[in-house]
């Protein structure tokens, strides 16, 4: 009898013993995660699908986001979908995205479709300029159809730094923005953003703050719309 279908009966039995649920998750996860065999990892991914413990949805999104057989993927994709795992919404738009396999790249676009709209939590950012930065990315999500809420699945914490130099008789003012995507698993993605204007002469004191707001609110629409597409709205 070989090894893989040892592996997969031993699935089976844990799965019929009376802490089966508990056994039969746990062993699909150590499976999913080190077996060897594509069609012992790929029966490990439907197990999970059935259970919808921290633990298995991390396995498989561990399992779409590195797994080198199209089949896992696909299977963890799916299962994903069955368990209705909103958590997961970063690692499904990253594989509707850029999988390899056009099949899964199919599947987890339905898989977000079944979860239905993304809601969002945008953080105010600190500084005198964090607040039109947060209001720009917000009003930037809801236009490309996202919903901003004060309890989101995903939480966006921007922060903004700007500059202003005067060099060659111009002066140049510059808004660098980063932006930390929390997910409901607590994994992180960074994304990073900049506006620039440059005005001819020295600028006033008193109207260098409708230039800070111009690129501010500008690096803002430009955080929305870079996670507008990371979240799957092109």
């Amino acid at each position: 009898m070989s090894r893989a279908l040892v592996t997969l009966l031993g699935l089976s039995v844990a799965l019929a013993t009376p802490a089966g649920a508990e056994s039969g998750g746990e062993a699909a996860v150590k499976a999913l995660r080190t077996d060897s065999s594509l069609k012992v990892r790929t029966q490990a991914a439907i197990v999970l699908g059935q259970h919808g413990s921290p633990e298995g949805i991390a396995a498989l999104r561990e399992a779409v986001a590195g797994d080198s057989a199209s089949s896992v993927r696909l299977a963890a994709v799916s299962a994903l979908g069955r368990l209705q795992a909103r958590g997961a919404r970063l690692t499904l738009s990253s594989a509707a995205q850029a999988d390899p396999d056009a099949t899964v790249r199919a599947a987890s676009v339905r898989a977000l479709l079944a979860l239905g709209p993304v809601t969002v939590t945008v953080e105010e950012a600190g500084g005198p300029s964090g607040p039109r930065l947060s209001a720009a990315l917000a009003g930037q999500l809801r236009e490309r159809g996202l919903v901003v809420a004060e309890l989101g699945e995903v939480r966006a914490k921007p922060k903004v730094t700007l500059d202003v130099t005067e060099s060659g008789g111009k002066t140049t003012f510059e808004a660098r923005a980063s932006l930390a995507v929390v997910d409901g698993d607590g994994r992180i993605d960074l994304l990073e953003t900049s506006a620039r204007a440059t005005v001819s002469g020295a600028v006033p004191e008193a109207r260098r703050g409708a230039y800070v707001q111009k690129v501010v609110e500008a690096a803002g629409r430009g955080l929305g719309d870079d996670l507008a597409v990371r979240l799957g709205r092109r």
